[in-house]
């Protein structure tokens, strides 16, 4: 269970973006635009296409294994949460520094005046920290350089989920899984003067059957066990919970998934969406999918995998916090709140 959450009632949404809107680039764990300045630039103007001014944050241009110091990295995230004018923060990329910055976040300023956060991978950790703390609904969503500084442009689903969602105060509704995607690795310094090859997108795979609705938790497996223990992990009682990992190891995945068993994680969810393994092979992905099928079989929660929503593209923009309802009959995925008001 761990954290708080669902004790605290339903998250507050954060508003809606509109047209001009300001969305600030922050960087909570490693450095982003200085690996592909060209990249950053891209993505960039990418948001400002979409109508919104882009304000990049001090640790934009910062080097090294992480963007700064924790205490840097928290100010720049701080500095966004405390200014009305900024709506929306974007992380530039993940890492593996994100949790040193949980203690120093201004999770007062944000719960006061709930500021729409975007990000995955290590920023899974913000996220969390933030329902968990603020009870502020957070969004499981593309970062700058990875999916908006995509060539020649983001991907159209990544972008249309993007707008869809933070733009729009109804419920998303039905999940569609894309029909192209693309895991192709190309170096951003090197490479990225073309667009990645697609491939044909399979459909979600249902391993185990039923129903159950509540909220959407979770997204990096391996940085959702490093939070085990500590208050940054919400409430997971009646939650759908979401994980997606870039481990290629069964033995890993399921050293990950027993810590979150051993902390009580499991006990009660109300359903399960496991996203694409992050350049897993078929063999792979159907090994992966045999293995979930037959741990959870009896647990009394659907199951369903190869949701693109981790480390591929496109990506799609998930609200944390808000519900879900999983229906193995009708094969469905749908968003049930609306993620902004």
């Amino acid at each position: 269970m761990a954290g708080t959450s669902s004790a605290a009632g339903r998250p507050a949404r954060p508003p809606a973006l509109r047209p001009g809107d300001v969305i600030g680039v922050v960087s909570p764990s490693g450095p982003g635009a200085p690996v592909a300045p060209g990249r950053f630039g891209r993505a960039v103007h990418a948001l400002k296409d979409m109508g919104f001014e882009v304000r990049a944050g001090s640790r934009t241009w910062s080097t090294g294994d992480s963007a700064g110091t924790p205490q840097e990295r928290a100010a720049e995230i701080n500095e966004f949460l405390r200014d009305p004018d900024v709506r929306a923060v974007i992380a530039t990329i993940g890492g593996h520094t994100c949790n040193a910055i949980l203690p120093l976040v201004d999770y007062t300023a944000l719960r006061e005046q709930p500021t729409i956060l975007v990000g995955y991978s290590d920023i899974t950790a913000l996220l969390l920290a933030c329902v968990a703390k603020s009870n502020v609904v957070t969004f499981h969503g593309p970062t700058v350089m990875a999916e908006f500084g995509e060539f020649p442009a983001p991907l159209s689903y990544t972008r249309d989920s993007f707008l869809t969602t933070l733009t729009r105060p109804v419920a998303a509704g039905l999940f569609r899984q894309p029909t192209e995607w693309s895991d192709e690795f190309l170096l951003w310094d090197s490479e990225d003067g073309r667009a990645r090859s697609l491939n044909t997108c399979r459909p979600p795979a249902w391993l185990v059957g039923g129903s159950g609705a509540g909220p959407l938790l979770g997204g990096n497996l391996d940085t959702l066990s490093i939070l085990g223990g500590t208050e940054y992990l919400p409430d997971f009682r009646g939650a759908v919970l979401l994980w997606e990992t870039c481990a290629t190891s069964l033995a890993r995945i399921d050293q990950l998934l027993t810590h979150l068993e051993m902390l009580g994680v499991m006990d009660d969810l109300a359903g399960m969406v496991v996203g694409h393994g992050f350049r897993a092979s078929p063999e792979f992905e159907g090994e992966l999918h045999t293995h979930l099928a037959e741990r959870y079989a009896d647990r009394g929660f659907p199951v369903v995998a190869g949701v693109l929503a981790g480390h591929c593209d496109p990506m799609p923009t998930l609200p944390l916090g808000c519900r879900v309802a999983l229906d193995s009959g009708r094969r469905v995925i749908e968003v049930i709140d609306a993620a902004v008001g």
